[in-house]
């Protein structure tokens, strides 16, 4: 049952409190058996609820409408302005997701799922994800630059940020490599008319905007 994973979620988020807890650092005490999107009660799920939400609202989830979702949920959307500011929280709307009938279930979780997984894959390909405490490696670190940015006023410890440089070991994709990417019907062999350079034009994973549009993208190999 979709609902269920409620009950995932729940073990998700408390084993990233107890490797805070515990560690005193960010590093989570999952130690890697849970993915991002099983934490459903994070700020990303946060914010693809509220996307599901006017979905609902403007009538653009298949197989549930907003009269449907209220009566099914209990849960009320909207008030005399319409779409409401405070809406249910992720953890009312999960635990109502267990209420509900199983193909009810499967069609507001798949939109949510949707929604969240576009919002996660969207901040890791910006480069903004929070993935926490990380382990890095590359041929060589440097440090380039070292600043004071805090001193504490009774002990005098200071707190410092580093600039590091960080060397890595370049990877060419090869002729044949490249060209296996062409069994893709989409996929399109390219030149940069400046560079000279060439690559292969292949598809890569959508982008869901805050007003809930799709912005496609391609990716250059």
């Amino acid at each position: 049952m979709k609902a269920e994973k409620r009950f995932l979620s729940t073990i998700a988020r408390r084993l990233d409190t107890l490797g805070a807890i515990t560690r005193g650092q960010r590093q989570t005490g999952g130690q890697g058996p849970f993915r991002p999107e099983d934490n459903l009660e994070s700020s990303y799920a946060r914010d693809a609820l509220r996307q599901l939400y006017r979905r609902i609202y403007r009538g653009d989830l298949a197989g549930c409408s907003l009269g449907a979702f209220e009566d099914a949920t209990g849960l009320s959307l909207t008030d005399d302005n319409g779409l409401k500011n405070d809406l249910p929280p992720i953890t009312t709307f999960l635990n109502r997701l267990l209420a509900l009938t199983i193909d009810m279930q499967a069609v507001l979780f798949a939109g949510f799922e949707e929604l969240l997984d576009a919002r996660i894959e969207g901040a890791i390909a910006a480069g903004v994800y929070d993935l926490g405490l990380e382990t890095l490696s590359a041929e060589s670190f440097r440090v380039t630059d070292a600043r004071v940015i805090y001193t504490h006023p009774g002990s005098g410890a200071e707190t410092q940020l580093l600039t590091i440089s960080e060397k890595r070991r370049n990877s060419p994709t090869s002729i044949a490599d490249a060209l296996d990417w062409l069994d893709d019907p989409k996929a399109r062999c390219l030149v940069n008319s400046r560079s000279g350079r060439a690559a292969v034009q292949v598809p890569a994973t959508s982008l869901m905007l805050d007003d809930g549009t799709i912005e496609p993208r391609l990716r250059l190999v």
